[in-house]
């Protein structure tokens, strides 16, 4: 026997993961109308005992009023199908019509013909199952027009992937990587303007799904459910996939021209970068009341605000992610609205873009691995240290400043005869080297090879004529 609640239950299965709306409920017909724009469909799901006559008094009312539906949605329906709930069952073909619009109808009579009114497996799992949720409860969702709270009642899958796989990638890192040292992070695929200019333009997507510590993970995953449901359920998933990665990588991109010393991970980027698309999705559709936009403007504030308690935060990426997000959204609406537009702001946005990257390659890049070998040689951490410059040789990030450390580490816990070849073998690579040159004229100087010193000064100045050490050594050896 059929209850008022399976009527419910259905309305709201298709209302969650079927992405379709309520538009009109009958109180007295116990009927729900539910509407989907894209696929121009309307589903209503009437639950009692009903007369041949009242059934074909539906089909009429239908197909007679199409121009009110229309006007009443706001786009035109080119099919209808009515799914009956009742014990008692009829023939549906005696009511089904296919010109000039197509009216369909089902006879719902027992719990099998329920469980097949669709092919979607979680709604056929759902069907199939006992729940504890009451028939106001169901009633509340179905009926509920607050634009952000049905939203939320969205089945949104590509927001839980992306959930999933930030944690999982955390788990993985946690558990089975080395992740304790700035130099391991980055190994991991943290963005880096040093290793992005040597062609690892991978780290512009791998760093949006690291995260070190658990309150990272938790801010930003709590925020991406928040704010990943609201535009996916708003836009679609394949769209707000794509303003997802499109803002990260422009926030990323952003953060590469104007910070070249330092490294940054996480979803920050991409997260602003959906907070960004909601705000020009409620200046472009006009279809949000003052207390929604309130709602979100407060939600945005406050995530915005958790965020900035997590420690080396990239704000420049966070701000990058956020212009990301709105110019991908205003992109989507002018193509489908305003070609002409779209044209436009498409060629601006690509003059931005070349103009960053141009900006990314022209900024001079700085060793990062050479900045953290010093803050662990500085911190006491030879050893650490000396493990660090051997993967850095391993991965071909030496440079001539990676040498002169090595010999400094080497001169420290090993012997001055031995540095002295480390830096020799700088040379090698990087006979032009100002900094080698350097300290293998002091070296020999120290040893009372004044020649050999003078020969080595003599290149560093050739390097680097304006150094005032450089020049106060010649003039030492000269004297």
């Amino acid at each position: 026997m059929f209850e008022e609640k399976h009527l419910w239950q259905t309305s709201f299965l298709w209302m969650r993961y079927l992405n379709y709306d309520c538009v009109h409920y009958e109180k007295d017909k116990n009927e729900v109308w539910l509407a989907h724009a894209k696929k121009q469909h309307v589903v209503i799901f009437k639950q009692g005992a009903f007369t041949t006559q009242e059934l074909d008094f539906d089909k009429d009312r239908i197909v007679e009023h199409q121009q009110q539906i229309a006007e009443f949605l706001g786009y035109s329906i080119k099919r209808y199908d009515v799914y009956v709930f009742t014990d008692k069952a009829f023939n549906p073909v005696n009511f089904n019509v296919h010109e000039p619009l197509q009216v369909q109808f089902h006879s719902i009579h027992n719990s099998k013909t329920l469980h097949n009114i669709t092919t979607h497996p979680i709604i056929k799992r759902k069907l199939g199952q006992k729940n504890s949720k009451s028939l106001k409860e169901y009633q509340k969702r179905v009926l509920n027009q607050n634009i952000v709270e049905k939203a939320m009642y969205r089945f949104t899958p590509i927001t839980y992937v992306l959930v999933a796989i930030n944690v999982l990638i955390w788990l993985v890192v946690t558990w089975f990587t080395p992740h304790h040292t700035d130099y391991e992070i980055i190994n991991l695929g943290a963005l880096a303007h040093f290793n992005v200019v040597h062609g690892e333009w991978y780290r512009l997507v791998t760093s949006m799904f690291l995260h070190i510590d658990f309150q990272h993970l938790l801010l930003n995953m709590l925020s991406l459910f928040i704010f990943g449901k609201l535009l996916e359920a708003f836009i679609g998933s394949l769209k707000m996939l794509g303003t997802y990665l499109l803002s990260g990588i422009i926030g990323n991109l952003i953060s590469l021209a104007l910070i070249t010393t330092s490294f940054s991970l996480g979803a920050s980027g991409a997260i602003f970068g959906l907070m960004g698309g909601l705000v020009a999705l409620m200046i472009i559709s006009r279809r949000f009341d003052q207390k929604v936009i309130l709602q979100m403007v407060i939600a945005v504030v406050v995530m915005a605000s958790l965020t900035l308690l997590v420690q080396n935060v990239n704000v420049v990426a966070h701000l990058g992610g956020l212009f990301g997000g709105v110019l991908v959204v205003y992109l989507g609406y002018y193509f489908k609205q305003k070609r002409q537009y779209f044209y436009i702001l498409l060629g601006i946005s690509i003059v931005i873009l070349i103009l960053t990257c141009i900006k990314i390659f022209m900024t001079s890049d700085t060793n990062i691995y050479n900045q953290i070998i010093q803050q662990e040689m500085h911190d006491g951490q030879y050893t650490e240290a000396k493990n660090m410059i051997k993967q850095t040789y391993q991965n071909g990030y030496a440079d001539d400043v990676t040498y002169y450390l090595s010999g400094i580490i080497i001169a420290t816990k090993d012997s001055k005869a031995e540095a002295m070849a480390e830096w020799e073998r700088g040379l090698k690579y990087f006979p032009n080297s100002p900094t080698l040159n350097y300290r293998m004229a002091i070296a020999n100087r120290s040893l009372g090879d004044d020649k050999q010193a003078k020969s080595y000064i003599q290149k560093a100045l050739k390097a680097s004529p304006n150094n005032q050490d450089y020049q106060n050594l010649k003039k030492e050896l000269d004297d």
